[in-house]
């Protein structure tokens, strides 16, 4: 199978280019200022997801979705609906679950990366975003400053998204949400953030701005006057060649935490992944102004030919409210997977799903190119997997929560202090008999239930911890109950999931 099989070369003569990243010093280190525009994280509240049909998921998935929101399938007119709603019937789904939005999308079967995302401006607002997409995702090799490869039809010419790329007002209308137009382009799998005014994208997203006419400096710009992205992180490509869509490479957990996938040390691409932890994400700091806890996840080839070994995209997992849905590629190292997400996501529920082609009622007429052929019997692909295939529709009256968490280790003889933003969308303000910071001593069952301090701004909570005189584990989340009746926890897991620290005696160095 050739990489580069779905790519025909197009040459780009570019301007000298560095990789780069835009940065500016937030006001505090303890919380958000909100003075922007706000674009959301993936693990924020959502209220459904959308997803094409004929599917490009297995109906397994589509069952468990289901259950656990709202599910929006993307048809071709009234015979997509029929077509739609005879499978899901059949399945056992409840159609009162289910919004069919009926948009042709031709070849474009990962909504992720044309689907829009999700901003709350600086007066709470919600829209969401229209980016450009003029073309299927091109690629490219590891230089930052390199050809771009383009899709083709077959008489030559290059395939234009044109379908998908005017299709975020119609999907706005039918949700009932502005849209907020970005004159840039915007590929969501290339793009994570952390819903505080971070990104993270790989540098092929600044060639395909160049070869539409946003400059570099253009694209921070308007990234930050639009989108509240303040520090924008441009990381390396890690591909030999290939989209170079970050969602394969990392993911963002939280505020704080990447998950980064780890190659075999035999892999042609390990030395590549590592120097992009050590010499790129290492030296990053969050929000909150330190470095990021980097956590790792092992990937393995599930497919060799002579041109390369093909990884699992074990991080292009999707999460949705309290769950976490993650491709397998029916080899033993998915078991292990698992595993390290039930570690990095504690209290979720982790949820594997194979995609064996031949074991699907329904057949999407996309073609898996070179895999009927190849005996490759896995609809998921080491850059295209259920990250890419599936977007939430999050939710426009959350509550937001963000905590700054205390550090791993407080010494006894200081103060333990919580930091939180906390943003009701749903305009009923919070006051201090709403917001809480429950702890207990590990290995205790009952809560401590104690109230959060405002801070000058109504958005900023503070608590602190009693002190404690001897070595002990605490464990601790943040509840913030609305006027308007809704409770909203942080982690979103808790009481199942929650944050630890521990009062030592000499602070580790």
């Amino acid at each position: 199978m050739k990489r580069s099989g779905i790519f025909l070369v197009l040459i780009i003569l570019l301007g000298s280019c560095k990789k780069e990243s835009f940065n500016r010093q937030y006001q505090s280190n303890n919380y958000y200022q909100i003075a922007k525009n706000r674009q959301v994280a993936e693990w924020e509240p959502a209220q459904g997801v959308y997803f094409v049909w004929p599917p490009v998921i297995p109906k397994e998935l589509i069952i468990e979705l289901s259950n656990d929101t709202r599910i929006f399938p993307i048809v071709d007119g009234q015979a997509g609906q029929a077509h739609a709603e005879k499978w899901l019937v059949k399945w056992g789904i409840n159609l009162q679950n289910v919004n069919f939005l009926h948009l042709k999308t031709e070849e474009e079967l990962q909504p992720r990366d044309w689907g829009p995302s999700a901003v709350f401006t600086g007066t709470g607002a919600f829209k969401i975003t229209d980016g450009q997409y003029k073309y299927a995702c091109p690629g490219t090799d590891l230089k930052c400053n390199d050809s771009l490869e383009f899709q083709k039809k077959d008489n030559g010419q290059i395939y234009r998204s044109t379908i998908v790329d005017t299709a975020i007002v119609y999907l706005g209308n039918k949700l009932g949400f502005d849209v907020l137009e970005l004159p840039f382009t915007n590929t969501g799998g290339n793009v994570i953030t952390d819903g505080m005014g971070t990104a993270f994208s790989t540098c092929v997203l600044l060639t395909e701005n160049r070869f539409n006419g946003i400059s570099d400096k253009e694209f921070f710009q308007l990234n930050d006057s639009l989108l509240g992205l303040s520090n924008y992180n441009i990381i390396s490509n890690f591909d030999k060649i290939g989209i170079q869509h970050i969602d394969c490479l990392l993911k963002l957990i939280d505020e704080e935490t990447i998950l980064v996938a780890e190659p075999p040390k035999n892999h042609e691409l390990y030395s590549i992944y590592e120097n992009i932890v050590q010499n790129e994400l290492s030296h990053l700091k969050t929000i909150y102004n330190r470095p990021y806890t980097i956590k790792r996840i092992k990937v393995a080839p599930y497919y060799t030919d002579d041109e390369a070994a093909y990884l699992t995209a074990y991080t292009n997992s999707l999460i949705l409210n309290k769950n976490v849905y993650v491709p397998l590629f029916g080899i033993e190292e998915d078991s292990l997977a698992l595993e390290t997400w039930r570690s990095v996501m504690p209290g979720y529920s982790i949820k594997g799903y194979e995609y064996v082609l031949k074991d699907q009622p329904v057949k999407t007429k996309y073609h898996f190119e070179g895999f009927e052929e190849l005996g490759v019997e896995t609809g998921w692909l080491y850059e295209d997997a259920i990250h890419c295939r599936i977007k939430s529709i999050w939710d426009e009256n959350m509550v937001f929560i963000s905590v700054k968490k205390v550090l791993p280790e407080v010494n006894i003889n200081q103060s333990a202090v919580l930091n939180a933003t906390i943003i009701d969308y749903n305009n009923a303000n919070l006051t201090v008999e709403e917001v809480f910071l429950k702890w207990r001593v590990k290995g205790e069952e009952s809560w401590v239930k104690q109230k959060m301090t405002m801070d000058t701004n109504p958005n900023h909570w503070f608590a602190e911890f009693p002190a404690k005189e001897k070595e002990i584990e605490i464990e601790y989340y943040i509840e913030a109950q609305s006027g308007s009746g809704a409770t909203q926890n942080r982690p979103i897991t808790a009481p199942e999931g929650f944050y630890t620290f521990k009062y030592v005696t000499h602070k580790s160095i």
